[in-house]
């Protein structure tokens, strides 16, 4: 015969319940340090309020409704829209080589190239049209990658150097924003842009103040702090490091790494590249490490580098330390790319106005990525070849501030050079 709870039994066994749901709702979501719940996923559909056409995306998100128009932003080289309704939508980070392949019932009225900005009106029928862009470099193409430029000047100069160096696209890894203001200072300048973006989160691009437009501001102008691409063969895999997570495995990473099979049991793939902001490892001696910056939360880089090797990952590539190296971190190839504020460049110049003037002097690199058809990706370093007027921060300025007398005529220059082009 049973015997009835007491209501102290009822109420202890609910605690429990509501102990295990939490505990539960926590390993799916994850938890940040510091203290905080980790940003729920955005949204990849969208609908138009007042037209009443609806979008549904694959590697894209939506930015902004506009009077007739849902803007969006690809987060990968080819992204698809499944539309339905009289519509007229923009997708923004788009190569502009890329072409449009449509699919289903319906028609297109136009597409309009603009640098990496697509504008496209047209009408689906009864069912969803499919716009579905693609590269004709998907078998052999080039990319760059560099991180810690800040949202300005060193930015652009970023992605100006990486299409002169015949990249299709830049992995941006992580610290867009250094100075008040970068999250504007970054919309402008991926809007211009001569090739597009794909980027990692960074611990200075987690959010800055108490406002609320800025608390998610990466994730709604951005990108996704998580995601997954595949071009020619090569999986590109971008992982959230920005800040410590608990459960290692919680969280939109943790949900992303479990959907990667291994590399030989990923038909079609025969390399896999992670790209992120914190390293697992610090590759810098020991003298040189004034801070460790890796990963270091209780064995989160234990799990990270396990989980990554088990997959077979050919590379990893990290931002946070502002230098460029590379080495094997127990059998994982990894590279450090983080010179995007070409600080080196700036700190050991003599104070003269006439050091740039030698490429020499010149010591910031970036690292290039070359895809063939069949091979692993082949890396290689290239000089960053910063010029003085694109060394704007006010980070950097900062730190030269530092040394009394040693810059005291490169600062005036670089205000007159700063303020005459802001």
């Amino acid at each position: 015969m049973s015997t009835p709870f007491s209501r102290r039994e009822f109420l202890g066994t609910l605690a429990l319940v509501g102990a295990g749901v939490g505990a539960n709702a926590l390993a799916m979501r994850g938890m940040r340090i510091p203290l905080a719940l980790e940003p729920r996923h955005a949204s990849h559909s969208a609908g138009h309020p007042d037209r009443g056409f609806a979008v549904h995306a694959d590697d894209a998100f939506p930015l902004a409704i506009h009077e007739d128009a849902l803007a969006w932003r690809a987060f990968a080289p080819e992204p698809v829209l499944r539309i339905k309704g009289d519509f007229k939508v923009t997708l923004d980070n788009v190569h502009p080589l890329a072409a449009l392949e449509v699919s289903g019932s319906g028609i297109i009225s136009e597409e309009k190239v603009a640098g990496l900005m697509r504008t496209v009106t047209g009408n689906s029928a009864k069912e969803a049209l499919t716009l579905h862009w693609r590269v004709p470099f998907a078998q052999s193409y080039r990319f760059a990658a560099i991180g810690d430029t800040g949202g300005d000047r060193e930015l652009a100069w970023a992605l100006q150097r990486a299409q002169q160096l015949g990249a299709q696209f830049l992995l941006h890894l992580g610290d867009l924003y250094y100075q008040p203001n970068d999250h504007l200072n970054v919309a402008r300048t991926l809007s211009r842009a001569p090739l597009p973006t794909y980027a990692a989160i960074g611990n200075h691009d987690l959010p800055h103040s108490f406002d609320g437009k800025l608390s998610h501001w990466f994730e709604t102008s951005v990108g996704p702090r998580n995601a997954s691409f595949s071009l020619g063969g090569v999986q590109f895999i971008n992982l959230d490091t920005a800040a410590d997570t608990i459960p290692w495995s919680g969280g939109a990473r943790g949900a992303l790494l479990r959907q990667i099979p291994p590399l030989d049991q990923n038909p079609g793939i025969r390399d896999i590249v992670v790209f992120t902001h914190r390293p697992i490892t610090d590759l810098r001696q020991p003298k040189d490490q004034p801070t460790d910056h890796s990963i270091k939360n209780w064995g989160e880089d234990a799990w990270l580098h396990r989980e990554l090797l088990g997959r077979g990952v050919g590379a990893l590539i990290n931002g946070h330390i502002h230098r460029s190296l590379e080495g094997d971190d127990r059998g994982l190839r990894t590279f450090i790319a983080g010179e995007g504020l070409a600080h080196l460049d700036v700190i050991l110049n003599s104070g003269a106005l006439n050091w740039y003037d030698s490429m020499d002097n010149r010591l910031a690199q970036i690292l290039i990525g070359e895809v063939a058809p069949g091979e692993p990706v082949d890396y290689h370093w290239d000089t960053l070849d910063m010029p003085l007027q694109a060394h704007c921060s006010q980070r950097l300025r900062e730190d030269m501030t530092k040394f009394p007398g040693h810059f005291d005529e490169l600062l005036k220059h670089l205000k007159t050079i700063c303020d005459n082009n802001s």
